[in-house]
């Protein structure tokens, strides 16, 4: 065996990585479970803030009350983060004079 085929079998073994076991995705679900928590209680905040503020952060009142309409265990964090930058592109996109 030449040592061109021993260096792809090495490389090939250092790709495969184990499957994870019980506790890591029980660890996994729960850091998940948090994240969204926290998330659900700064998008109950952001009801509280002006139309204003949230302009400025890309965002207006319906997507908050969308968001809070939504399935608890859905990331209401990434649907905002969504809506924000959709609204900067479609910005963007009608103020070019190409």
């Amino acid at each position: 065996m030449r040592m061109i085929d021993r260096k792809m079998e090495i490389d090939i073994l250092a790709t495969r990585r184990p499957t994870p076991g019980l506790f890591a995705r029980a660890r996994s679900a729960a850091s998940r479970f948090i994240r969204a928590w926290q998330n659900r209680r700064l998008i109950n905040r952001l009801g509280e803030l002006e139309d204003y503020q949230l302009f400025d952060m890309g965002l207006c009142r319906n997507d908050v009350r969308d968001v809070r309409a939504a399935s608890y265990f859905s990331d209401a964090g990434l649907h905002l983060t969504i809506a924000a930058r959709e609204r900067a592109r479609r910005h963007l996109r009608s103020g070019r004079t190409d």
